[in-house]
């Protein structure tokens, strides 16, 4: 299959990859994308990832096969044959370097189809992904992973998005006993990244509604100084550039892939009008939302 779509400045040719399946989902962003990247067509990195951006959905990482390096929120990792990771929404990536012989299967998820699914695990596992986002498998497990990417292929493949979330919901299930098990041995993870693992997944899941930062410090149970200073020492951003970032992202996604009307847009990200909506764009990226729209028409 091969087709080619522009995503927040990601232009995905999938006719690099050994085989890829997706449903396509409301915006450009797919419900569920499932592919498989081998050896020497390993180069569809370098022309299809841009050089730095902000993840636009959930992506699981397999590496089968060879070695390299990624970069997740300015964190340098090195990956090799039998290495998970998982990106989030809004995740500041760079692109993978030394690549060698990587052999590599990524699932893509959206907002939407990961909220559908309802996953339960408990926060502190969901934390410890969010600040600690690369895990290593036995070399079975990993043959099992595949296995569950293989059955993906075919229902993606037919458009089955129950089967789909089902198998998925399976497969992270599958996984969490590994994740857990990296956690016990990896070094303990310290209060300040237990916090801001949390705070992360709870901008992922709110942000279109709640902008405060007070908001959060409250669902924390911590002052919103505490929170402030957690996120600064260990994010290296303001937590208030965080929630403004992650907004600008879904922000400039539905500009670009929907005909949704301005108006809509604002009312859907949370902001009491189209005038405020449109102050709070143009300042972050220096032009209107309709500008911006239009240039990347």
């Amino acid at each position: 299959m091969e087709t080619q779509k522009q995503e927040n400045d990601i232009l995905l040719d999938f006719s690099g990859f050994e085989w890829v399946s997706f449903i396509p989902g409301e915006t450009s962003v797919d419900d569920i994308c499932v592919m498989h990247a081998k050896g020497e067509k390993s180069t569809f990195i370098n022309r299809i990832i841009p050089e730095q951006y902000f993840s636009p959905s959930y992506c699981f990482q397999i590496v089968n096969k060879g070695f390299g390096k990624i970069y997740i929120n300015n964190e340098e990792y090195d990956i090799k044959a039998n290495d998970g990771f998982l990106l989030a929404p809004d995740f500041l990536v760079k692109r993978p370097t030394d690549l060698e012989g990587i052999d590599m299967y990524i699932l893509a998820i959206s907002r939407k189809f990961m909220a559908e699914m309802n996953l339960q695990f408990p926060l502190s596992l969901i934390s410890h992904t969010y600040i600690h986002p690369v895990w290593h498998m036995n070399a079975q497990k990993v043959q099992g992973v595949i296995r569950y990417f293989d059955l993906l292929r075919e229902v993606v493949a037919a458009q089955d998005r129950t089967a789909a979330m089902l198998l998925i919901n399976s497969l992270f299930h599958f996984l969490a006993g590994d994740i857990a098990n990296t956690k016990m041995h990896a070094p303990s993870i310290s209060r300040n990244e237990d916090i801001t693992g949390r705070f992360m997944h709870l901008v992922d899941a709110h942000c279109e509604q709640q902008h405060s930062l007070d908001w959060y410090a409250d669902q924390l149970c911590l002052s919103t100084r505490y929170v402030a200073n957690t996120i600064k020492e260990t994010l290296g951003i303001p937590a208030s550039s965080f929630i403004e970032r992650a907004l600008m992202q879904r922000a400039k996604t539905l500009l670009v892939s929907t005909p949704m009307p301005i108006q809509q847009i604002a009312d859907q990200l949370g902001f009491r009008n189209q005038s405020h909506f449109g102050t709070f764009f143009k300042r972050h990226e220096g032009l209107s939302p309709a500008a911006f729209r239009k240039k990347k028409e």
